[in-house]
């Protein structure tokens, strides 16, 4: 006799039933479980967006790395909105484990507020040790330019004046206004010098920058930068084309560079692709110094520019190297003058290029008194740092990173956070009208005579 077949509702089935359930109840609860356990070790997420909005720029990431004491960020708000700021903040929690966040209801906790000289909600409070600051917005530029103050001794920028340089506080196209507010978000404070009242560099000075002056200094400025520089001073030249510089010239020339009286002209198609002009050089090759290391893939804008030629021979004391140069297709218009007519190339007078717009050099002084080395940087340019092009492309990081670098804060040179970008979608009436119509009319009719459809043939 065969098998006498079990009935599917006997109780011995409905065993076997339930203990499969309950087999396949534990693997699932083990599969979630080792999920969880999985992500919790291997924490990682994915910025898709295209400024990378929600992930922190390598110089945060490179000042997070170099972290060597604990450091709280302090948010201040009321409970509900706390939750806003979390994404930016906890990044950085996550970047170091030097770095805690703490959520301050403002309400709650006013004492810690009045401690801190918090009146605001949504405000900030970057502390490390005894120090602490409060960052502007809670954006990754806010809070790293309040990370660098806390982290680092303010330190004193000059630009030198009198001789129709770029203006600090113009907040026209060629003004500094711009610039002025970066060297004083990371932490540079920004003082005027007229050296024509006395010819000395104050002792304060941790920079001293020359930006496009208009008419030539005299030989005593002179004497009181080469005197500056070489007793371990850091020193920014910008001499712009068409302006007859012979005594800056000579400083450059005693470091082993000449400064050409020429216009720099690229025709570079890949330029045009920007929409510049033949005179505003675009640079994307770059040499192999830390200050521009970070730029590799990043373009930088040369606009009106003179080149430099950094000599062959060796010369004691001085160490030359070229940062920025032009692509093959330029040239240097010779014995350039704003009144010329015409800037086409001249065979056997103009310069071929590639040719170099940037150099940075160290110097060794022989004042036994002093310690260290003297550092400058001349750039052939001072349109670069100006409010109308400071923010093109890596413009605002190249000129940031040759500051770094001649303050001897090298551990700051990357790239900076971007500022957030509101991002619109533009359509016009029509376009407006179809979506309309389509989420109103179009996706519901789909759905009932899909609908319809189904119940037709099932009937």
């Amino acid at each position: 006799m065969g098998e006498e077949k079990r009935p599917e509702g006997s109780a011995g089935h409905k065993i076997v039933e339930g203990a499969n359930f309950a087999v396949y109840t534990l693997v699932v609860i083990a599969i979630v479980a080792l999920a969880n356990w999985f992500v919790e070790r291997n924490d990682k997420t994915w910025d898709l967006t295209p400024n990378k909005v929600y992930s922190l720029s390598p110089q945060t990431l490179k000042l997070l790395k170099g972290l060597n004491r604990d450091v709280t960020l302090y948010v201040f708000d009321r409970k509900e909105a706390l939750r806003e700021s979390r994404d930016v903040l906890n990044n950085y929690a996550s970047a170091s484990h030097r770095v805690t966040v703490r959520y301050v209801d403002l309400d709650r906790e006013p004492g810690l507020a009045k401690n801190f000289a918090v009146r605001n909600y949504g405000a900030v409070v970057v502390a490390a040790g005894d120090r602490h600051y409060e960052a502007q917005g809670a954006t990754e530029e806010g809070i790293s330019n309040a990370l660098i103050r806390v982290l680092k001794g303010e330190k004193t920028v000059y630009f030198v004046q009198g001789h129709s340089e770029r203006d600090l506080s113009s907040t026209e196209r060629a003004g500094y206004d711009r610039i002025k507010k970066q060297l004083e978000n990371e932490n540079y404070q920004v003082k005027t010098l007229v050296l024509l009242q006395k010819m000395e560099i104050p002792v304060d000075c941790s920079l001293l920058i020359v930006a496009g002056p208009q008419h030539d200094y005299l030989p005593q400025e002179v004497d009181a930068i080469r005197k500056y520089v070489a007793g371990a001073g850091r020193l920014m030249l910008m001499l712009d084309p068409g302006v007859e510089l012979p005594n800056l010239s000579k400083l450059l020339a005693d470091w082993n560079v000449t400064a050409q009286n020429d216009l720099v002209i690229d025709q570079n198609p890949v330029a045009q692709l920007f929409g510049t002009s033949p005179a505003m050089p675009l640079i994307i090759k770059y040499g192999s110094s830390p200050i521009v290391e970070p730029l590799a893939r990043t373009a930088t804008l040369f606009p009106y520019t003179r080149s430099f030629v950094v000599g062959k021979d060796y010369k004691a004391g001085v160490t030359d190297e070229s940062l920025c140069e032009t692509s093959g297709e330029s040239f240097g218009v010779a014995d350039f003058n704003p009144k010329m007519q015409s800037v086409a190339f001249r065979a056997g007078k103009d310069f071929k290029g590639p040719l170099t717009v940037a150099v940075s050099g160290n110097v060794t002084g022989s004042e036994p008194d002093k310690k260290g080395e003297g550092r400058f940087i001349a750039l052939g340019t001072s349109a670069l740092a100006s409010n109308v092009y400071l923010g093109f492309q890596g413009n605002r990081d190249l000129f940031m990173n040759m500051i770094n670098w001649l303050a001897a804060e090298e551990d700051l040179i990357s790239i900076r956070p971007k500022p957030p970008e509101s991002q619109h979608l533009n359509m016009t009436a029509r376009q407006m009208n179809q979506i309309f119509y389509l989420g109103l009319i179009g996706l519901p009719l789909v759905i009932v005579v899909t609908g319809t459809m189904v119940w037709w043939r099932r009937r």
